[in-house]
């Protein structure tokens, strides 16, 4: 179903002519959003570490420097006994802050991501908000890479700094958003989980984008693996029509193949349709909630730059 090009929103920067796919150019376009998705360098994150406290740099890695005689004040962890048992005297192990940290995204182009009735393809938002978020995440000199995948394939771009890792992201998107031959595999994002546990370094951030259609939110333990040593947010993209249904009434509906008739005048099945995505809502808070992990949701006709923001504030951000 194509949305309606009267209802763009206005910082839902795109052309307007076509709001089933996206080019490259739109995407390199909102490298310009920067600014107002970054979130300020110094403000605290809502991830807590162990203990209760907070930290700008949750879970950035640490880079060795150095080894130095031992001075009053070092922590006695980072003793090098090696090094204190050959010269007699203590020395300690001096480390410096890694100052690019892995960032992430997991965008999904499956066919179920083909859908909207209001701005623009649940893969076309997906595409903008992970752009968006990729420019702020560089612009911060963290290193960006992911992984795109469709129902064909997943392509995966290892994480680079500067506007290496943004471009060869973008380029995959815009590469896979013609969805490959739909999968009857039910185990699909057990695949993705896997995949970023994999290739994702300890403490990096991960951010996936997609309606999760197909995604266990039972015993789910590849997606727990994955949250175990990183910080991730669960993006779920929908469409309006798929949380509430439209006014009472008699619809034809089509896939380009076959037609149907819904009615959705029954007070029941209103208030069951409202109730099943409700459900699922929850059941992906309690998967992704946990940790330092934390679960979003984004419609098709909500303000992506409000949305990135807010995504930007549960992760760890560079000093």
């Amino acid at each position: 179903m194509n949305p309606s090009q009267a209802e763009l929103a206005p910082d839902n920067i795109g052309n307007p002519e076509d709001v089933t796919r996206v080019a490259l150019a739109e995407l390199v376009q909102l490298k310009n959003t920067v600014k107002g998705v970054r979130r300020p360098r110094g403000q605290s994150v809502k991830t807590p570490l162990a203990g209760g406290n907070q930290a700008r740099a949750l879970g950035r890695g640490l880079d060795f420097s150095e080894v130095r005689e031992y001075q009053p004040g070092d922590d006695v962890r980072n003793i090098d006994w090696k090094v204190t048992a050959r010269s007699g005297r203590a020395h300690t192990k001096i480390f410096h802050e890694e100052r690019e940290r892995p960032f992430l995204l997991a965008i999904d182009m499956r066919a179920s991501m083909k859908f909207a009735t209001r701005v623009a393809f649940k893969s076309v938002i997906a595409a903008r908000l992970a752009a968006m978020l990729a420019w702020a995440a560089s612009s911060q000199r963290d290193r960006v890479g992911g992984i795109v995948f469709n129902d064909a394939q997943i392509r995966e771009v290892k994480p680079a700094a500067g506007s290496r890792g943004v471009t060869r992201l973008l380029n995959a998107m815009v590469s896979l958003q013609q969805s490959g031959e739909p999968s009857n595999r039910a185990h699909v994002f057990e695949d993705i989980f896997q995949h970023l546990q994999r290739t994702a370094h300890t403490g990096s951030s991960i951010v996936l984008l997609s309606d999760f259609y197909g995604c266990d939110t039972g015993n789910n333990k590849a997606a727990v693996q994955m949250l175990e040593h990183n910080h991730a947010v669960a993006c779920r993209i929908y469409d309006p029509l798929e949380k509430t249904l439209p006014p009472p009434a008699l619809y034809t509906i089509t896939d380009g193949v076959s037609k149907g008739v819904v009615d959705t005048s029954a007070r029941q099945t209103r208030a069951a349709y409202e109730a099943l995505f409700e459900a699922r809502s929850q059941a992906m808070q309690q998967l992704f909630s946990m940790r330092t992990s934390h679960y979003a949701e984004c419609a098709t006709n909500d303000s992506l730059t409000a949305v990135a923001r807010n995504i930007l504030r549960c992760l760890p951000g560079s000093l």
